[in-house]
């Protein structure tokens, strides 16, 4: 990478960053199928829909993948387009390119983190790709970010008349991901607010990328129990597209040789103290994620701010397990109710966030005997560190 575009990449984070600042001052027992015992939300609250036919989804999210649909009379005029036909040749090396770098977290997991099946990634965006390399056998999960929900290419004339400018976004996007491991907020918001509007097309196009089949998507609001909710329950196996997924959504999806479906909630929303509700996110976190996973990835340092406190000490509170870069939750807020396990090697902060030095961090790797790790994680490619926190028993 040249010296232009590194310069170019921290410019493009550091506006990021100011933006959401600025917006805020304003258990471990399983079965043998990987299921926690205790665990009511990836099992009892997926109801089978085997019975819904309508296949539409999954269609569109193959073509965004770079993939032909199963149905080979849907949008026959762009799957023959020389476009189309580019946009699958370019994903392919692509994504096979990328599978080294997948195959090299895949190996790390199989010896270093058990599998988990409720998951919390809060400030990543659409960025399923690296939420599924890292908990493969989730079956429930909820991503968070900024960039709003958005709406299904294709599902109406506008988008189908420029399908090419999709296709050349999705490129773009998945470009970006890959390259740095995690998405620019600015270009992100730039790329979401054209013809792709929001996340869901990104989400859809990563599971078909990650071999499952998406069976449906509904829009969601969390009430006043904290629970998630169908905001339109009568669309709920309604044949079409075109619904308004607001500010969130649940897609149920299907790895083929599961006996079981997966879902996952996207929330757009604002988590910093001055935005978020108290009340039903507090609810929602005891509800779904009580000694559950979190995962915490390129999170700018957000949550060693003060405008972040209460999400902070939500995730502390409930879950059990937190596995996270140098960017996320820091080392220091960690008691020594909580065992550590350090990866990689953790030499500081990168120049944008200088201020944001952790000596406890560097003290615990200089000391510790941390195990290596040969993948991208958080900002720093050429030293990348993570590490796990483990609520100790009681």
């Amino acid at each position: 990478m040249t010296f232009m575009k590194i310069k170019t990449f921290f410019s493009v984070l550091l506006s990021g960053l100011f933006l959401i600042i600025l917006s805020c001052n304003n258990s471990n027992n399983k079965d043998d199928n990987n299921t926690k015992t205790n665990d009511i939300h990836s099992v009892e609250e997926i109801v089978p829909i085997d019975t819904f036919s309508y296949t539409d989804y999954n269609s569109v999210a193959r073509i965004l993948a770079g993939k032909y649909p199963n149905d080979t009379l849907f949008l026959v005029d762009i799957v023959e387009s020389s476009a189309f036909k580019n946009h699958n040749s370019s994903f392919d090396k692509i994504w096979s390119n990328h599978l080294i770098e997948l195959n090299k977290i895949s190996n790390w997991i199989s010896t270093s983190l058990e599998s988990e099946d409720t998951v919390f990634y809060p400030f990543g965006g659409p960025d399923f790709n690296y939420l599924n390399a890292f908990f493969p056998n989730s079956r429930f999960s909820v991503m968070i970010g900024l960039e709003k929900a958005g709406k299904i290419p294709f599902s109406d004339s506008l988008s189908i008349a420029n399908y090419n400018k999709i296709l050349e976004m999705v490129n773009q996007t998945i470009v970006t991901n890959i390259g740095f491991s995690f998405f620019r907020t600015i270009s992100m918001k730039r790329d979401l607010a054209g013809y792709l509007e929001g996340t869901l097309p990104i989400v859809m196009m990563f599971m078909s990328r990650h071999n499952y089949d998406v069976l449906n998507i509904n829009p969601v609001i969390i009430n006043d129990e904290g629970f998630f909710e169908i905001s339109q329950p009568e669309n709920e196996y309604a044949y079409t597209m075109n619904k308004d997924f607001g500010d969130a959504y649940e897609i149920i999806y299907k790895n083929p040789d599961d006996d079981f479906n997966r879902k996952l909630y996207y929330l757009s929303m604002d988590v910093c103290d001055s935005a978020i509700n108290e009340h039903t996110f507090g609810l929602m976190m005891q509800n779904y994620f009580a000694n559950q996973t979190t995962f915490l990835k390129a999170a700018s340092y957000l949550l060693d701010r003060p405008q972040f406190g209460i999400i902070k000490q939500m995730i502390l509170d409930n879950c059990n397990k937190i596995l996270t870069g140098p960017s996320g939750m820091q080392y220091r807020d960690f008691d020594n109710s909580w065992d550590i396990k350090l990866y990689g090697n953790y030499l500081g902060p990168i120049r944008l966030f200088y201020d944001r030095q952790q000596p406890e961090l560097k003290e615990a790797y200089k000391n510790g005997n941390p195990e290596k790790i040969d993948f991208l994680f958080d900002y720093t490619t050429g030293s990348p560190s993570l590490f796990i926190a483990t609520k100790k028993s009681e």
